[in-house]
């Protein structure tokens, strides 16, 4: 039995399975009750250091030379200030507080965060830049390059003024057992790497990123990317701000009983999907496709048989970027990462 499904266009990059029944997902907004803070400050702790969220254990370091400053890490912090875009604002974002409630965090480039248990998978957060990034980024400074400007690039003329192809990204890599996992997340903070300079942007307001994708993890690292790059690395500010940081406690997932030996092609493709699989049991699968905040963009049934099965998937639009197509019962489900041309 086959069903249609209208109006995407994907490539197929990996399939993991998130299987098992509904866990209950839990947000740090960093508005607990341990993170009091005066208004308009930040966490600076000069003996402890680390901080922790149930789970979660965020690293944090304080270096007490030249009269002390926040070396690495994470701090909580409710800073609300959109105009001071220097050295001296590290840490208020350019979104002008948090997503709700007072607290968010920034955090640094290299930072490392951990957990308590090895059955914690990330589901995602919120991300924008911090107002000393999103500045420098816009207007350049004594260290780093205005973004789209050639002056110091070296160049040679190949780009016009305004035109180099800049970009800021975060990329979030997952540890497990000290191994890195296969799976990575990105997400450009600032691209101007398309033609024309209407295409460029930095992002100013909160945007969502989804970490599904990394799987099961016992920790977390954060690294961030820049095209202006000196002789001593990059020379973009490292920082970046979070909020609602939220994870799922993986333990008892199963796979789903009704699905097996997945396959999905072709590879890339225009105009449709096909997915294979062996059903060891009848079933009624619900079909839904998810963007990256989990909001569901299409939804429909489908009578599985026992024995060999074939879904496809007539696609053609949605904007450029991941999805998730996810095949459930009523007990468990099995997802397929996708993403758009």
């Amino acid at each position: 039995m086959k069903k249609s499904i209208t109006r995407l266009t994907f490539l197929i990059v990996s399939v993991f399975t998130i299987t098992s029944k509904a866990q209950t997902p839990i947000a740090i907004t960093f508005d607990e009750p341990t993170f009091t803070l005066t208004p308009n400050s930040y966490y600076k702790n000069t003996v402890t250091n680390d901080w922790s969220s149930g789970v979660a254990k965020f690293r944090y370091s304080w270096n007490s030379s030249f009269g002390g400053f926040w070396e690495s890490g994470t701090a909580y912090t409710n800073k609300k200030d959109t105009v001071d875009g220097t050295f001296t604002n590290l840490y208020g974002c350019i979104a002008n507080g948090a997503v709700n409630g007072n607290n968010y965090a920034t955090v640094q480039d290299g930072a490392i965060i951990t957990f308590s248990n090895n059955t914690t998978q990330v589901s995602g957060f919120f991300i924008t830049n911090t107002t000393y990034v999103w500045k420098t980024i816009k207007n350049g400074n004594s260290f780093s390059r205005k973004f789209g400007d050639t002056t110091g690039t070296f160049s040679g003329g190949l780009y016009a003024q305004g035109g180099y192809p800049d970009y800021f990204k975060l990329v979030v890599f997952g540890y497990q057992g000290g191994l890195k996992k296969a799976d990575s997340v990105q997400y450009y903070l600032a691209d101007y790497r398309l033609n024309g300079s209407i295409n460029d942007y930095v992002i100013k307001n909160w945007r969502y990123l989804n970490c599904t994708t990394i799987g099961v993890v016992d920790s977390l690292v954060f690294k961030l990317r820049s095209s202006d790059i000196g002789s001593f690395g990059m020379n973009t500010p490292g920082f970046f701000s979070i909020d609602n940081f939220t994870t799922v406690n993986t333990v008892g997932i199963n796979e789903l009983e009704s699905l097996s030996n997945s396959v999905v092609f072709p590879n890339p493709t225009a105009n449709n999907i096909n997915i294979e699989f062996e059903a060891k049991k009848e079933a009624i699968l619900n079909i839904n496709i998810l963007d990256i905040t989990g909001k569901i963009v299409f939804s429909n049934t489908f009578q599985s048989n026992l024995g060999s099965n074939n879904v496809e998937l007539k696609i053609e639009t949605l904007e450029a970027g991941l999805y998730f197509i996810e095949m459930s019962d009523s007990n468990s489900a099995k997802r397929i990462k996708i993403v758009k041309l």
